[in-house]
């Protein structure tokens, strides 16, 4: 496993990052809390040593399935995410004020049965709040103790030009992958430029980029799939297109689709770690073999054009 340092922080994070979401069970259909153990237990076999959780994965359930896997590991950094309302069902709005994300930071501690958080991070913009609110919960839980570090999901390029006016995000966990690239633009530069972490987090593409799926599949009643761009009519038809040529690519390269998009990511430059998520351990081995197939910059350039020439 490689590692780099997260930011200007002190954490060396493992390239690849285990992404918990499917853990909480929402979005993604049934999961097995047992089998989820199992795959973070993998996960430290295989020199993981940061993993991303958020309190609205499975209204809480992913935070307390990631503090029975890490119990007792003292070497492993934990990122958790809060913003997003939620009760015993579903996600009910979100909230980027003081007060709420600091009640959310105490209920993450609970449940991940931590004295501190190494990454909090605000989830999502409500899109009403002046950035400086969450950015001051921040410095202010950092304060206290309660958070080594912040960081930031899903904010654009204004929100975080705006942010290092008031306080240090040490990371912003956006949206990357082959078929996703809006990032390149203006956020991975100025990241570059003012040393803030970049944790891609979806880099197969909810599962498109593994190649396991064709024109038939179907997904199940709360997978959030079924309804997913990505998945859906045309977008699906070009997407599958583009599998297919990363496919014959990635037999004459001898690794999987899984593991070439995943090194597509990770040798991008700027970006710290992919969030990898996976339900079992089987899922996480091949994962974390996509260290070990680093891609040639003219390997990177033949896959860009695999993903921009596809009609």
């Amino acid at each position: 496993m490689d590692y780099l340092q997260l930011g200007r922080s002190d954490m060396r994070v493992s390239r690849i990052c285990f992404g918990t979401w499917a853990f909480g069970g929402w979005w993604w259909g049934k999961s097995d809390d047992d089998e989820s153990i199992e795959a973070i237990h993998a996960a430290l076999d295989a020199g993981i040593n940061f993993f991303d959780t958020a309190d609205i994965y499975g209204g809480g359930r992913s935070e307390s399935v990631v503090a029975r896997g890490l119990e007792g590991q003292s070497d492993v950094y934990i990122a958790t995410k809060g913003a997003v309302l939620f009760d015993d069902k579903w996600m009910t709005g979100v909230s980027n004020e003081k007060a709420y994300l600091k009640r959310a930071c105490e209920a993450s501690l609970k449940r991940l049965k931590r004295e501190v958080i190494d990454l909090y991070q605000i989830h999502w913009p409500d899109n009403k709040t002046p950035v400086s609110e969450p950015m001051e919960a921040l410095m202010e839980l950092q304060k206290e103790g309660k958070i080594r570090y912040g960081g930031l999901s899903n904010f654009g390029i204004r929100d975080l030009e705006v942010a290092l006016d008031t306080a240090r995000d040490e990371s912003i966990q956006p949206l990357y992958n082959l078929l996703h690239r809006e990032i390149e633009a203006e956020v991975l530069p100025f990241c570059d430029e003012n040393e803030i972490g970049v944790l891609a987090y979806s880099p197969l593409a909810s599962g498109l980029l593994t190649g396991k799926f064709d024109s038939q599949s179907q997904f199940p009643e709360g997978d959030h799939r079924r309804d997913h761009p990505d998945f859906t009519e045309e977008a699906f038809q070009r997407n599958l297109r583009i599998i297919d040529q990363l496919k014959e690519f990635a037999e004459k390269r001898e690794c999987t689709v899984t593991q070439l998009s995943v090194s597509w990511v990770l040798a991008q430059p700027g970006l710290t770690c992919a969030i990898c998520g996976a339900r079992n351990a089987m899922q996480l081995d091949e994962i974390v073999e996509a260290v070990d197939y680093p891609l040639s910059q003219a390997e990177v350039d033949r896959i860009n054009h695999i993903a921009s020439s596809t009609e």
